[in-house]
C-alpha cells in the first residue's frame, strides 16, 4: 500500500512540474557563427540557448559562379538580438548569387527570423563594424564596447571579460627587441606586424591598408 502511494505521489509531482524551457536557433549552412551571448562562437549547428533575450552574431559564408568563375563570398559581421521563451527559431538568408547582389547584402543585409510556426518573429539587428585593418580582430572586445552603447542589437549583461591589447608607442625606442616583445593577448607576429605599422610613414600605410581591405 505504501509503495503503491509513492507511486501516485511521484506521478503528481511529474505533472505539477514544469518541463524544463530553452531556447533553439536553427542557422542555414551559410550562416558561420562569430559571437553567441558575447562569447566566441564558431560553426552551424543548432543552438541551445537560455530562455529571455539572446544575442547572436554571424558572416554570410557562400559563393556565386559568375561569369564562368565561382568566387567565395564572405559577408560584414551581423549582429540579432531576440527575445524567446521555450520556443524554436530559424534563422533565414537569402540566396547570394552575384556581386551585386554580395555588396548590396554587405550594405544592407535581410535577415529573416521565423518562428515554430514559420511566422516572423521580432528581432534586432546591426553589423558589428570596424575600420581599417581586418585580421587579429578581438570579437569579444568589440562586442563588449558595443553592448555598452544604445545601438539597436546591444545586449546590457552580455559584456565579456577581455583584455584589450596594449598599444604599439609610435615612439622609436632604442631598444628594438624590447619594443616589439608580444603584448598581452597578442603573438610574435601581431606584435612584429603592430611595430613596423607604427614605423611607417602616411604613405606606407595607406598602401598597407588598401592591401588589407583586398
Amino acid at each position: 500500500m505504501k509503495l503503491r502511494t509513492a507511486f501516485i505521489v511521484l506521478a503528481a509531482a511529474s505533472v505539477s512540474l514544469p518541463a524544463l524551457a530553452d531556447v533553439t536557433l536553427t542557422l542555414p549552412s551559410t550562416a558561420e557563427l562569430i559571437l553567441v551571448n558575447g562569447k566566441s562562437a564558431e560553426g552551424n549547428d543548432t543552438l541551445t540557448l537560455k530562455d529571455g533575450m539572446n544575442q547572436v552574431a554571424f558572416r554570410y559564408e557562400g559563393g556565386y559562379r559568375e561569369n564562368g568563375d565561382y568566387t567565395l563570398f564572405s559577408s560584414n559581421v551581423m549582429i540579432i538580438k531576440f527575445d524567446g521563451t521555450n520556443a524554436d527559431y530559424t534563422l533565414k538568408l537569402p540566396n547570394i548569387k552575384s556581386e551585386i547582389e554580395g555588396s548590396r547584402f554587405n550594405k544592407k543585409p535581410v535577415i529573416t527570423l521565423l518562428d515554430e510556426n514559420d511566422k516572423p518573429a521580432e528581432f534586432k539587428q546591426d553589423k558589428l563594424i570596424k575600420n581599417g585593418i581586418q585580421f587579429g580582430r578581438n570579437f569579444e572586445a568589440e562586442i563588449a564596447a558595443y553592448n555598452q552603447t544604445s545601438k539597436p542589437a546591444a545586449l546590457a549583461g552580455a559584456v565579456a571579460v577581455t583584455t584589450l591589447p596594449a598599444v604599439v608607442a609610435t615612439t622609436p625606442t632604442t631598444n628594438t627587441a624590447a619594443s616589439v616583445a608580444p603584448q598581452q593577448g597578442e603573438n610574435t607576429a601581431e606584435s612584429m606586424l603592430n611595430y613596423w605599422y607604427s614605423q611607417a610613414d602616411e604613405a606606407t600605410k595607406a598602401r598597407f591598408k588598401a592591401r588589407i581591405s583586398q
